[in-house]
């Protein structure tokens, strides 16, 4: 019996242990084995057409930021209303801004492809308005509704990346779409103005422009765009009852507050008049109910809030999130006032202040889309934002010192080249890096929300900031340079010195008053450039803040072709 017990024990017990080794084995072979691919369920041919046609909206983003950089002083020619000359630049990226959470409740309310044609078509007809207004405010309200209809067309995109792109593919295609987007940027004055300058087209075709090219991204889209849902099922009117629209209202109404706040305060209203403290107040007001709003969850759950205030409690990723408005705001500034230095203080056109701009934007495009490669490869992404940061500073600083009439021209292309360099090595990757930290797909287009709302919002409310202190102190240190000429010219000539358009001050035949005005203009433009000093620095305050740890952004799974 004894004899039996023993083989019995001897046999039963490898038997066992093979099965654990089964198991062990089996455990092994899923955690090896590769993820299957986002993109199984479609063909090669049509993630290659979406991307084109991803490329192709950003590029006309990028373009209608600018396309009316230029052509302001025929649209003075044509309408007047100086004091509305600020809000033709700002009314497009502000409404970019301003609709960055609406985008965001969108996606989960319908359809990504429905949303995406949907607001092509909105796009399209803002720019039918502006092309055709007979007023100021009607340009601004056309492009206001470009820049409704591009927010949440360039949100959607994303989205697209966030749930289709494999983690390996996000910052090469995010780096793409950022030098897309800069060229679109680029071109946009150069165009607006061959057009203002062509008395066939007339500045009317820097807006009619944009219509064949929707239209070929419509087309794209209709054929390459593959629809992606991420609703729940529920009726359309309730999930439509969910968005939080006193949250979205409330988020786009402390946004323009705030802008006309900005830019009316000094330019058309006194510091300290009436209009100008209700106009901040209004705005602090509007802002605080926003916040008490959104925290405590009134006439809206903590599900269904615009703002996804709970996801800004992942620690790692608050740093990200502040990094990624510090590049566009330099980037903003920087594409903005050093084609207006080469304007005033070097009596250049607008083909050959682009010339001098070139530097910078070649290598931000070269630098953003090889660092989207790279980083992959390199993994610690917080050594980005802190490089990045550094060459920021520094050829921000020596510009905020040495920009005055007589600095040489290549100390200006150098030191804007060394700008390209570090706005580029940390320009939208913020969003490749927090799409791999986070691994659900709702905490992926949440966290996409914030990094665009810093994105845009650091753009449109620092060109704001940026024009309130052109307008102000330029005004005063204009009327300080002039010294006792400045009695020949009234407040509006000043004022219409200072946006570029035809003024007294620019005609006048005495070279003192012409050396003086430039001086006082290419020194307020000098002072914009600490901006860039405070954003590369909170960048690099964010870099050393970050984690570090190499990014495991794993092995591109490979795509199965399919016939259909």
């Amino acid at each position: 019996m004894a004899d039996k017990l023993d083989v019995e024990t001897s046999t039963t017990g490898p038997s066992i242990s093979q099965s654990e080794k089964g198991e062990d084995l089996q455990q092994e072979q899923q955690r090896t084995q590769e993820p299957p691919h986002p993109r199984s369920h479609f063909p090669k041919w049509k993630w290659t057409g979406t991307v084109v046609l991803i490329l192709l909206a950003s590029m006309l983003n990028g373009y209608d930021i600018s396309n009316v950089a230029n052509i302001q002083p025929r649209l003075y020619e044509a309408f007047g209303r100086i004091e509305l000359l600020p809000w033709i630049g700002l009314s497009y990226s502000l409404a970019n801004f301003c609709v960055v959470t609406l985008a965001r409740k969108l996606a989960f309310v319908f359809d990504m492809r429905t949303i995406f044609l949907a607001n092509l078509v909105i796009f399209m007809a803002g720019s039918a308005i502006a092309g055709a207004a007979q007023s100021m405010t009607m340009i601004i309200v056309g492009r206001i509704v470009m820049g409704v209809g591009g927010s949440i067309v360039q949100q959607t995109c994303y989205s697209y990346y966030a749930v289709l792109a494999t983690p390996a593919e996000m910052p090469g295609l995010y780096g793409l779409t950022g030098a897309s987007w800069a060229i679109g940027l680029v071109t946009g004055g150069p165009v607006g103005s061959a057009f203002a300058e062509n008395a066939a087209a007339t500045w009317r075709w820097a807006f009619y422009i944009n219509l064949p090219f929707i239209g070929l991204t419509s087309v794209l889209a209709l054929f390459c765009l593959p629809s992606h849902s991420m609703v729940s099922n529920v009726p359309v009117l309730d999930r439509l009852l969910k968005i939080d629209p006193l949250g979205i209202i409330l988020n786009m109404a402390w946004g323009v507050l705030f802008t006309i706040a900005v830019t009316f305060s000094g330019a058309v209203w006194d510091w300290g008049s009436s209009p100008s403290i209700a106009a901040w107040v209004v705005f602090g007001v509007s802002f605080i109910l926003w916040g008490v709003q959104q925290y405590f969850c009134i006439f809206t759950t903590a599900e269904d809030r615009a703002f996804p205030i709970h996801i800004l409690s992942r620690r790692d990723l608050i740093p990200i999130w502040i990094a990624s408005a510090c590049a566009p705001a330099s980037y903003a500034i920087t594409l903005y006032y050093t084609p207006l230095f080469f304007a005033f203080a070097r009596g250049l056109g607008p083909l050959e202040q682009t010339v001098r701009i070139l530097p910078f934007i070649m290598l931000f495009i070269v630098f953003v889309s090889l660092t989207g490669r790279l980083l992959p490869k390199i993994g610690y992404y917080n050594i980005i934002y802190i490089v990045g940061g550094s060459m920021t500073l520094a050829a921000g600083a020596a510009l905020a010192s040495i920009l005055d009439v007589d600095v040489s021209q290549s100390q200006i292309l150098g030191l804007e080249a060394l700008i390209g360099i570090g706005v580029g090595m940390n320009f939208q990757h913020g969003i490749a890096i927090s799409n791999v930290i986070n691994k659900n797909q709702r905490d992926r287009v949440d966290s996409l929300t914030l990094c665009n709302m810093a994105q845009m919002g650091s753009i449109s409310l620092m060109l704001g900031v940026a024009g309130a202190i052109f307008h102000n102190v330029g005004h005063s240190l204009l009327i300080d340079a002039l010294g006792d000429h400045a009695d020949r010219y009234s407040d509006h000539e000043i004022r219409e010195a200072l946006s570029g358009v035809s003024s007294k001050i620019w005609q006048s035949e005495d070279p003192i008053v012409q050396r003086r005005g430039i001086e006082a203009v290419s020194e307020v433009i000098s002072r914009e450039f600490y901006i860039l000093v405070a954003f590369s620095t909170l960048c690099i305050v964010c870099g050393l803040s970050m984690k570090w740890e190499r990014l495991d952004f794993g092995s591109k799974p490979k795509e199965k072709a399919t016939s259909t």
